[in-house]
C-alpha cells in the first residue's frame, strides 16, 4: 500500500472532523482573498467612476461629501446653489465645460439627475469612455428623460414610455406591472407660448387601449410628482459604472415640478410653464467642471489655479474627485486591516484545529503505527506521513477557499451594486491566491509537527499487546 493511499484512508476514517477542519480553513482563506480582491476592485471602481470631471462644486459640508453625493449619488445634497452662483462660477474661468446638476428626486429607487444635454455629450462616466445611446436620443426639451442601462433593464421601460418622478431618494424594489388604461386624465394645463411643446409631453391619453406605452408611477416614495408626466426619449448602453443607475432629465423640467410644490406650500398659484419660473425656482445642487487639457492628457497645470480660486469662496465647497477617492480609501484602510486580521485569526484557529485533530487521532492510531513499525516502516517515514496528512488538509482547505472567494466576491459585488449602485468587478489576484495557499499549506504542515513527533515516539511493544 502506498503512502498516499495510507494517508487518504486515514483521512476518510475520520471524514467528519477532516471536513470541518478543511471548511474552517477554507472560510479563512476565502475571507482573506475576498477582502483583497474587493478592496482593489473597489478602488478601481471608485477611481474609474469619477469620470472625466476635474472638479465638483456644491453646497455640501465637506469635499468628500460633495464627491459622494455629486458623483456617486449617495444622498441628495442638503444645500442648493442659486443660478446666479452657477453663472458666476462658469464665467469666471475658461472651462472646457461646466455642467450644472440637480439631485434629490428618484424613480423606483434610482437617482434622478436633472441637468443639461451637455451631460450626455461631454461628461464621460469612465475616463475615455463617453456615453453611447442604445436607442433614442439625448434630452432636448423639458419633461424628457433618458434611462441608463441599469434602469431600463430593471424597469422594462423603453422609448415612448411615460413616468412620474418621486421626491427624495425613494426605495428600490421590483417594478410593478404597467398601469392599465386610464379613464381619467392627468394633465397639467400649460398656457403661454410653450403650450404646444409642454402639453405634447405631459398629456395623458384618456383611453390607451391601442397604445402599449403605459404611465408608470414611481412607487415607495414619500411624494410623487404626479402633476407632470415625463417621457422616455433615450436609453443608454451599459458603461460598467454606477452611472448605469441614473435617470437623466432636463434641468428646467425638474425646476418646474419643484416650483409647483414650493408655490403650493406658499399658497400661491402653480407656474403655467417653464418660462414662468422665478429665480428662487432655479436652483442646482452641484456643478461638474473640467479644465482645458492637451490631447492625450487627463489634466493640466491650470487645474490647481482654478481649484485655489474657487476655494476662496466660502459659500461653496469645491472638491477634486480623484483626491477625495484617495482620501476615502485612506479612511477605510484601517477597516480593511480589521477584516484581514479577522481572516488571519480564523486561519490560525483552523491551523490549531488541524493540530488538535491529528493529535487526538494519534491516540486512536497507536496500534496502527506500531504495526507499521513492525512491518519495517522507519520512524522518519511515520513522521513524513503525519506531516503530509496535515499539509493535505491545508491544501484542500486552500483550494476550497479559493473557490469560495470567487463566488463570495461576486455575490458581494452584486449586493453592493443593488444596494449602493457602486459597480465593482472583483478578480482574485493569482499571485495573492498562490501566496495565501502556500502559506496555508505551510502553516498546516507546521501544525502537524507536534502530532508527528508524538507518532514518531510511539512505543512499539506497548501498543502490540493483545486487546482486553
Amino acid at each position: 500500500m502506498t503512502d498516499l493511499r495510507l494517508i487518504l484512508k486515514s483521512l476518510m476514517a475520520r471524514a467528519t472532523s477532516t471536513a470541518v477542519t478543511c471548511l474552517l480553513i477554507a472560510i479563512a482563506v476565502a475571507l482573506l482573498l475576498s477582502m483583497l480582491s474587493l478592496r482593489e476592485a473597489g478602488r478601481r471602481s471608485f477611481t474609474r467612476g469619477v469620470g472625466n470631471a476635474h472638479l465638483v462644486v456644491s453646497g455640501d459640508s465637506s469635499p468628500l461629501v460633495a464627491v459622494l453625493n455629486g458623483l456617486f449619488y449617495a444622498n441628495p445634497p442638503r444645500a442648493a446653489l442659486p443660478e446666479s452662483k452657477v453663472i458666476e462660477i462658469t464665467t469666471s474661468f475658461p472651462w472646457a465645460w461646466a455642467i450644472p446638476t440637480q439631485l434629490g428626486d428618484s424613480f423606483r429607487g434610482f437617482p434622478v439627475i436633472a441637468t443639461t444635454p451637455q451631460f450626455l455629450k461631454d461628461f464621460e462616466p469612465a475616463p475615455g469612455e463617453p456615453w453611447v445611446f442604445a436607442d433614442g436620443r439625448n434630452i432636448e426639451r423639458p419633461f424628457e428623460v433618458v434611462l441608463a442601462s441599469g434602469v431600463a433593464r430593471a424597469t422594462g421601460l423603453g422609448i415612448g414610455d411615460r413616468l412620474h418622478l418621486t421626491h427624495g431618494m425613494g426605495v428600490g424594489g421590483s417594478p410593478p406591472p404597467r398601469a392599465p388604461a386610464r379613464q381619467e386624465s392627468q394633465v397639467v394645463s400649460v398656457p403661454g407660448p410653450m403650450v404646444d411643446e409642454v402639453n405634447e409631453v405631459m398629456e395623458v391619453n384618456e383611453v390607451m387601449e391601442d397604445d402599449h406605452h403605459g404611465h408608470v408611477h414611481a412607487d415607495g416614495g414619500e411624494h410623487v410628482h404626479d402633476e407632470v408626466v415625463f417621457e422616455v426619449v433615450g436609453v443608454l448602453a451599459p458603461s460598467g459604472t454606477h452611472h448605469d443607475r441614473l435617470v437623466i432629465t432636463e434641468l428646467q423640467g425638474a425646476w418646474f415640478i419643484h416650483a409647483i410644490d414650493r408655490r403650493e406650500l406658499a399658497g400661491r398659484p402653480a407656474p403655467g410653464s417653464v418660462e414662468q419660473l422665478e429665480e428662487a425656482d432655479r436652483l442646482i445642487t452641484g456643478i461638474l467642471l473640467r479644465t482645458p487639457v492637451r490631447a492625450g492628457r487627463s489634466s493640466a497645470a491650470i487645474l490647481q489655479g482654478a481649484f485655489d480660486r474657487l476655494r476662496r469662496d466660502p459659500s461653496i465647497t469645491v472638491a477634486s474627485p480623484s483626491t477625495q477617492v484617495d482620501r476615502l480609501f485612506g479612511i477605510v484602510a484601517s477597516l480593511d486591516a480589521v477584516f484581514i486580521a479577522l481572516g488571519a485569526g480564523i486561519l490560525l484557529s483552523g491551523v490549531i484545529s488541524v493540530m488538535l485533530v491529528l493529535w487526538n487521532s494519534m491516540e486512536l492510531r497507536r496500534r496502527q503505527i506500531a504495526v507499521l513499525r513492525v512491518l519495517g516502516c522507519p520512524q522518519r517515514r511515520i513522521l513524513g506521513l503525519v506531516l503530509t496528512e496535515s499539509a493535505i488538509i491545508g491544501l484542500v482547505g486552500a483550494i476550497a477557499g479559493g473557490l469560495l472567494a470567487v463566488g463570495g466576491a461576486s455575490l458581494a459585488a452584486g449586493l453592493l451594486a443593488i444596494r449602493t449602485g457602486v459597480v465593482v468587478s472583483p478578480n482574485v489576484d493569482p499571485k495573492a491566491a498562490v501566496l495565501i495557499a502556500a502559506g496555508t499549506v505551510a502553516l498546516a504542515a507546521l501544525a502537524g509537527v507536534a502530532p508527528a513527533i508524538k507518532a514518531y515516539r510511539t512505543p512499539v511493544a506497548d501498543n502490540l499487546r493483545p486487546l482486553d
